[in-house]
């Protein structure tokens, strides 16, 4: 027997599949409200405003999305560098992320230089995985512990990057093609 999905997570789920799409100032709340199917009471009954919606997926979608996507946790019997390179090569495989780019990086750009709130959140989940990937450059014994914050800074740009053309420009291909020299630049690294 199939659970009925509370309002709460279908406001939620709706509005992360469409900020996804269409970004934030391209959702409004009709949108929302069409594809959730709940009254407009029922939202408003939940959520302030659409910032409040937002700030909400960015927490309880986005955030443990991302923990788990980027887990970057160290597997035995396998060099550090690898298990980097390994979620690096593993974006390739989700459609989703090469199409749209990344759903944190997206609101990132659009909504941090204008909103503190979005600003202070997305900082968040940045840094959490940035830490992730510098402990990981720091157990692999590289040469230059000193630059294991800002190597863990380039590897997450050059993704975030590599993911950030249009829809239209998109591929797996074209994703790969821009990462090579990143692995191949952290494969040198490994001793």
């Amino acid at each position: 027997m199939k659970t009925k999905k509370p309002t709460r997570d279908k406001i939620l789920d709706a509005t992360f599949k469409l900020v996804y799409v269409h970004g934030y100032n391209g959702t409004s709340m009709d949108m929302i409200l069409k594809m959730c199917a709940v009254p407009k009471g029922s939202l408003y009954y939940h959520f302030l405003s659409k910032k409040d919606v937002v700030l909400a997926v960015v927490k309880e979608r986005i955030s443990p999305r991302m923990n788990d996507f980027y887990e970057l946790k160290q597997i035995s019997d396998e060099h550090e560098i690898n298990t980097i390179i390994n979620t690096i090569l593993k974006v390739s495989q989700k459609q989703d992320l090469i199409k749209y780019g990344c759903p944190l990086n997206r609101l990132n750009q659009e909504m941090s230089p204008v909103d503190e709130d979005f600003d202070r959140e997305i900082n968040l989940i940045y840094l959490n995985i940035k830490n992730k990937i510098k402990v990981l450059l720091e157990n692999s014994n590289l040469q230059n512990q000193k630059e294991c914050d800002s190597l863990s800074e380039f590897i997450v740009g050059t993704v975030w990057g590599s993911l950030s053309l249009s829809p239209n420009q998109s591929s797996k291909q074209r994703y790969l093609d821009s990462i090579k020299h990143l692995i191949i630049y952290l494969k040198s690294l490994k001793k």
